[in-house]
């Protein structure tokens, strides 16, 4: 199991491993572009990144790419002649290559981008229709059936209003339950959404995605986590208050001049006293609520 990580720490972890991803994915190009490529990623990423808090993220990512501060120390590399641009057509050709590799939404996204730059892309004819099949047959549709564009657009409205409010309300209950919590929020969906509807080239299927699912675990997890958190303390509270339980602790500090029936009733007001006021209950319920709701999430058995 991980242990917890810092918030530079998980944005490092990330970011991190979309750079590996970059890197292996441009590994035939010339060592230029991919350090463009890089560069750029990085410095998306930072875009959401306070500024205080820049050198900070930096470090923690300098951390995960121990080779770059060898390098550096290695002091410069011999000075090779730089490599002879790459022609339009060149460029063109590599990325046709390149681009059996990409997914469905990626295809359409570059399509999309390259219409915005004046070339003659062909877009779909009702892109509101592009429905993978398991979506159509939970709603009924027939196979690439044309959706209605108005009532798209309005159904849209207000699945977001119902997605921002659970997604504001999940993190805010989280954050008042849930203490050093394993699970946290990476990014805002609500400032992410306007972006990506726009079309900012930027703002992908992916990177919105994330949120979203994110926040899916957690309202699942505090859903199940409800039918759990009952039971459980059920039992602890049945293990501090149960007759036996009281009479044996009674019999372990039960003087000569006292009745096993008082001591026990003393005993019980104690237990009382400290487990069963308001404020106690409530926070044993949160506490096992947050970590029913975090063993769910992090797929660990319950004990």
């Amino acid at each position: 199991m991980k242990t917890h990580l810092s918030e530079e720490g998980l944005w490092a972890d990330n970011l991190a491993a979309r750079l590996r991803s970059l890197q292996a994915s441009f590994a035939d190009d010339p060592a230029a572009t991919r350090v463009n490529f890089l560069a750029e990623e990085v410095e998306r990423a930072l875009r959401d990144v306070p500024p205080s808090k820049r050198d900070a993220y930096l470090d923690a990512l300098s951390e995960r790419f121990p080779a770059w501060q060898a390098a550096a120390a290695a002091g410069p590399a011999e000075s090779q002649p730089p490599p002879a641009p790459e022609t339009p057509e060149e460029l063109f050709e590599r990325f046709l290559r390149c681009a059996s590799q990409l997914s469905p939404e990626a295809k359409t996204e570059f399509g999309q981008r390259l219409h915005q730059a004046g070339f003659g892309v062909a877009l779909p004819a009702n892109p509101l229709a592009e429905l993978s099949l398991d979506l159509q047959k939970k709603l009924g549709l027939a196979p690439n059936q044309n959706l209605d564009p108005a009532r798209a657009v309005k159904m849209l409205a207000g699945l977001l209003e119902l997605v921002l409010a659970l997604d504001q309300l999940a993190w805010t209950l989280w954050r008042q339950i849930a203490r050093q919590p394993k699970f946290q929020k990476e990014s805002d969906f609500a400032k992410l959404a306007g972006p990506y509807l726009s079309g900012d080239p930027e703002v992908g299927s992916q990177l919105v995605a994330q949120p979203v699912e994110r926040t899916r675990k957690l309202i699942a997890a505090l859903l199940g986590a409800v039918g759990r958190v009952g039971s459980a303390y059920a039992k602890k509270h049945n293990s501090r208050f149960a007759p036996e339980i009281i009479e044996d602790f009674a019999r372990l500090e039960k003087t000569w001049k006292e009745t096993l029936e008082s001591v026990c009733w003393r005993k019980y007001r104690e237990l009382h006293k400290e487990h069963a006021s308001e404020a106690a209950i409530e926070n044993e319920l949160q506490e096992g609520l947050a970590k029913a709701a975090e063993n769910l999430i992090l797929g660990r058995s319950v004990g």
